[in-house]
């Protein structure tokens, strides 16, 4: 262990781990006005097979996750979005269209639009949200608090949670190592180099300060939709959960933990952990 004192987890924990599963369907694509066909239909293979593929496995390790899903997939593949929260995961919100750009004022709208067509697909509201680009404005949290969300999942810049108030928190992700998208799609790694770097990174993380955001794409290409790809995530999981003293949460359990411990979570670095 490092010498810094990190916080405790719930129950005495050793590490949390947070799955979250970025749908990514076909939004991605005709946000950037493509065909959602032939070349383009990668987005489609999360719809179709992916996400299956992976609440079947998520239903065998017991496990559960946080599935971000864009407004446009729920709108037009609702099945999918009732599937999901049936299974008993969290549905939080990811964009309209996967939004690789700047809305301008155009935000609010969008956001509002994303998370009427959730709530009234899973019949409660979204309280999590993850930027589908990294990008954020001025506009965006006003918004995401007006709607009463609790957390944004789209920083990345600790490797701890933490609170802007005592309303409102932070869970940063880590695009770098423990994110299939970026693993593949520009570091062009082999399923077994991204498995293996899961791993060491996880063994990392539970020996530091305890916080695993886990990212998987379950769509084709660029994700860890197919088999292979989706084999080393299977063996993520089975090693994390052999690991003694590691806890499972959706996103929403994890904030709300932090939010019921401000005085921790506000500058956790500088606490001692102590919980009453």
């Amino acid at each position: 262990m490092n010498s810094e004192k990190v916080p405790r987890w719930p129950n005495g924990a050793r590490a949390v781990v947070t799955v979250t599963i970025h749908v990514d369907g076909p939004a991605v694509e005709v946000g950037r006005n493509l065909t959602p066909l032939g070349i383009n239909s990668r987005g489609r293979y999360a719809i179709r097979r992916g996400v299956y593929r992976y609440l079947d496995m998520l239903e065998r390790h017991g496990i559960p996750a946080t599935f971000f899903c864009c407004g446009y997939d729920a709108e037009h593949w609702p099945g999918i979005v009732k599937d999901i929260w049936t299974a008993g995961h969290e549905v939080a919100a990811h964009g309209y269209q996967h939004e690789g750009f700047d809305l301008g004022a155009r935000e609010p709208e969008l956001l509002e639009k994303t998370h009427r067509i959730l709530a009234n697909l899973t019949g409660e509201e979204p309280v999590g949200w993850c930027s589908p680009s990294g990008r954020k404005s001025e506009l965006t949290l006003p918004t995401l608090r007006r709607l009463g969300y609790r957390y944004d999942t789209s920083e990345k810049d600790e490797d701890l949670p933490y609170l802007l108030d005592d309303r409102f928190a932070i869970l940063p992700n880590n695009t770098v190592s423990l994110d299939d998208f970026p693993l593949y799609l520009t570091g062009h790694a082999l399923p077994s180099e991204a498995g293996d770097n899961f791993i060491e990174e996880f063994d990392s993380i539970v020996d530091g300060d305890g916080y695993v955001h886990f990212i998987v794409h379950p769509k084709g290409a660029g994700g860890s939709g197919s088999p292979a790809r989706a084999a080393q995530v299977d063996r993520f999981l089975a090693h994390a959960k052999r690991t003694p003293g590691v806890a499972f949460m959706t996103c929403r359990d994890l904030a709300d933990y932090c939010l019921a411990h401000p005085a921790t979570w506000l500058n956790p670095r500088s606490s001692t952990g102590e919980q009453p």
